[in-house]
């Protein structure tokens, strides 16, 4: 999912990078510093970043020039709130521009794809749950983070398959049967990766996750 900047004209770039200027500008004006001011809360942020880094770093090409990786936004997204998981995004697209095949042309691109829009579907998930279903410990870590997980690389590799067509990088052919056809698997990946992550804070650790309120999941319950 993270694109090469020599695969895109450079229109495609730079509207990338103001989009992605836009979005970081939103999220610093309206991001709940409070959440990060004691040390237990930043070393949690950092190590959480530090995590999702080493898993973007596991890529798998197809074809050449492709890669793809889990990508733990949900896990972020739930744990720091979206401005935070936006702002960790770009940490670790820094990380993978730094170590991969991606230039820093496409910084702005690559942030969108693989950290902006499956952080906005994750919020936007548990925007409505928490809205729509009972506050029930189950709902929330089965909808929020397994299922949330799964649709939220589901749109990345949507989102990054049709850029590639919309471009002429690829022929549809090609991008469907190496993008899309290995969509289920990353999926099983993502649910149980922030599934299985957000499972064990909430178990043992619940005040590290901002979105998580012990008096609507956990009270008379």
């Amino acid at each position: 999912m993270d694109i090469p900047t020599d695969l895109l004209p450079d229109s495609y770039l730079w509207s990338g990078a103001l989009l992605y200027m836009l979005a970081t500008g939103a999220a610093l004006i309206t991001a709940p510093w409070s959440k990060v001011r004691d040390s237990e809360a930043q070393h949690v942020y950092l190590g959480a970043i530090v995590a999702v880094s080493l898993l973007w770093l596991m890529r798998a090409g197809v074809p050449e020039s492709l890669s793809l990786h889990l990508l733990g936004m949900t896990s972020l997204c739930l744990m720091f709130e979206w401005q935070f998981a936006l702002f960790a995004a770009s940490l670790v697209v820094v990380v993978s521009t730094a170590q991969g095949p991606a230039g820093w042309e496409a910084f702005g691109v690559n942030v969108l794809l693989t950290g902006a829009l499956p952080v906005l579907f994750t919020r936007v998930c548990l925007y409505v749950s928490q809205r729509s279903l009972p506050h029930n410990y189950f709902i929330y870590v089965f909808v929020n983070a397994f299922l949330a997980g799964a649709v939220s690389i589901l749109i990345a590799v949507s989102a990054s398959a049709l850029l590639h067509h919309v471009a002429g990088v690829y022929p549809g052919n090609t991008i469907a049967w190496n993008l899309l056809e290995i969509s289920p698997l990353l999926m099983f990946g993502e649910a149980f990766i922030n599934g299985g992550a957000i499972t064990l804070v909430v178990a043992y650790r619940p005040q590290w996750i901002a979105t998580f309120h012990d008096s609507w999941y956990l009270s008379g319950k």
